[in-house]
């Protein structure tokens, strides 16, 4: 017969894998890091700032000077991004920029910035065309009856949806198609030009900066406030467009990639 210590000792040790075996059975929680955006210096924002302006504003130039033609603008988004790809990223459209906010790749101080840049940027390059071609224009919209305004946001948002998701498609690593900065320039470019014939009703805008600074031009140089009536459908429907295009890209495109 064993003794009563003895006893304790077999129970302690029954006990100590019993309590081993259970803790086999847990499964450890892992927690996914929370994406975060990459911090920006002053020095980083300045840059930011002035660059985003300067292409900005000259694809604001090249929409006026281009009198519509698809080529033309295309051209000169491809020179401003060109211009400005290696300190900005190129986005010289306040809905692309608010596609990467979307996906948490630049922050919401950062996207003020872009922002503010892009406007000034519209409003100064419709001032340099109208000194050097003696133009002033922006995007309109034709008609105010509800078919022709529905047609108008759907436009907008498709044509910026096909835009933007193009462009994500292009600049992250799991889904690019060309590792040449030429090329992929080029790609963002026919990306517009396609994506501008989804849009015809209010000429293509697809940029809020565009339709918003070029109108604020337009309004203040003739003293037409008027020319306002309808900039929210320039505004809205892009950025609405770029949210889906990052949620589909991040959620449906990549998972189906895999």
């Amino acid at each position: 017969m064993d003794s009563p210590k003895e006893q304790q000792n077999d129970e302690h040790v029954t006990q100590q894998a019993q309590t081993h075996l259970i803790q086999l059975d847990v499964e450890e929680t892992i927690t996914a890091p929370v994406k975060r955006p990459a911090p920006k210096t002053f020095g980083d924002l300045t840059i930011i700032f002035i660059f985003e302006t300067i292409g900005t504003g000259l694809f604001a130039y090249g929409i006026v000077a281009s009198n519509g033609s698809d080529v033309l603008i295309s051209a000169y988004l491809y020179a401003a991004i060109f211009l400005t790809c290696k300190f900005t990223g190129g986005h010289v459209n306040p809905a692309v920029s608010f596609s990467f906010y979307c996906d948490d790749t630049i922050s919401s101080w950062t996207l003020r910035i872009y922002w503010t840049a892009q406007l000034l940027g519209a409003v100064g390059g419709a001032w340099v065309a109208y000194l050097i071609l003696g133009v002033v224009t922006s995007p309109s919209i034709k008609s105010t009856n509800i078919e022709w305004m529905l047609a108008d946001l759907c436009g907008e948002a498709l044509g910026t949806f096909m835009f933007v998701l193009f462009i994500h498609i292009q600049v992250h690593e799991q889904t690019k198609q060309t590792n040449n900065d030429i090329a992929g320039i080029l790609w963002i470019a026919l990306a517009l030009f396609f994506s501008r014939q989804l849009s015809s009703h209010t000429g293509g805008c697809l940029n809020p900066a565009m339709g918003v600074g070029l109108e604020l031009f337009e309004a203040f140089w003739l003293n037409d406030t008027t020319k306002l009536a309808n900039f929210w459908v320039f505004l809205f429907a892009p950025l609405f467009g770029a949210y889906m295009a990052s949620t589909f890209y991040n959620s449906i495109y990549l998972s189906l990639k895999k």
